[in-house]
């Protein structure tokens, strides 16, 4: 990240593990940054491992109950301990759509309805603030649901979701120069041994002949792009860190 300013980030579903790799990126650019999770053992592990300084720019908020009041106490809560947001990540989901639905066929609309009141309500309150503010930046993160076809645990009914929600808070939210966005990851090795490597790029071959298969480390850089992007008319777009793949 180029700027000198400490950047405030929000970073939701911290639970997941591809979330707090995001978050341990974001923590050695130098920002100060807030993870909203459900309180799982997962998040207590990674916030003990930190360095002492940057325990002192970590911030846990627990949230599993997502009613009105909830959501607004902790974004409160959240501006007030850092003093501010500048970027809310909408972090990736953590959901298995094709297992989900497998597993809990008759509760599959249910369970995912339950997930797009958490997004509207977390975003609902972090753009009030941000309207006040007159500035702000909201980006959303998914998966490519083209890596469906090797395998990949993808969520395409929750992309879709996120994509119309960026799309309109984007049109809404131009004339307060707040800025929204998604960033859709490709191809990741999900710790294949040599031989599985091998395999995997034969299968994902519908993206580039024999790809390169990143480490998921190597895919966050991308982030700087949407987070100190000196363009302030970029907005409604979705942007992909991928390797040949189709854009969600």
């Amino acid at each position: 990240m180029e700027s000198k300013e400490a950047k405030k980030i929000v970073l939701t579903e911290a639970q997941w593990e591809k979330n707090l790799r995001i978050a341990a990126y974001l923590l050695e650019k130098g920002c100060y940054l807030t993870l909203i999770a459900n309180g799982s053992e997962k998040i207590d592990s990674f916030f003990n491992d930190l360095t002492t300084e940057h325990k002192s720019r970590c911030f846990v908020r627990c949230l599993d109950d997502y009613t009105e009041i909830r959501v607004s106490e902790v974004i409160d809560s959240i501006i007030d301990t850092m003093q501010g947001v500048d970027v809310f990540i909408n972090g990736l989901p953590g959901i298995n759509e094709k297992a989900l639905l497998k597993q809990l066929p008759h509760s599959f609309g249910k369970e995912l309805a339950a997930d797009f009141d958490k997004l509207f309500l977390l975003n609902r309150e972090i753009v009030r603030y941000m309207v006040r503010q007159k500035t702000g930046n909201i980006i959303f993160l998914m998966i490519d649901d083209i890596l469906h076809f090797a395998d990949y645990p993808v969520s395409p009914v929750n992309n879709e979701g996120r994509l119309a929600l960026m799309k309109s808070l984007a049109k809404e939210l131009n004339p307060f120069r707040i800025k929204v966005n998604s960033l859709t990851f490709g191809i990741y090795d999900r710790g294949f041994k040599p031989a599985e490597k091998k395999l995997m790029q034969k299968k994902l071959e519908f993206c580039a002949l024999k790809p390169l298969i990143p480490k998921w480390e190597e895919l966050l850089p991308t982030l700087d792009v949407l987070i100190n992007s000196s363009f302030q008319h970029m907005t409604g777009q979705n942007f992909s860190a991928s390797i040949g793949s189709r854009n969600t």
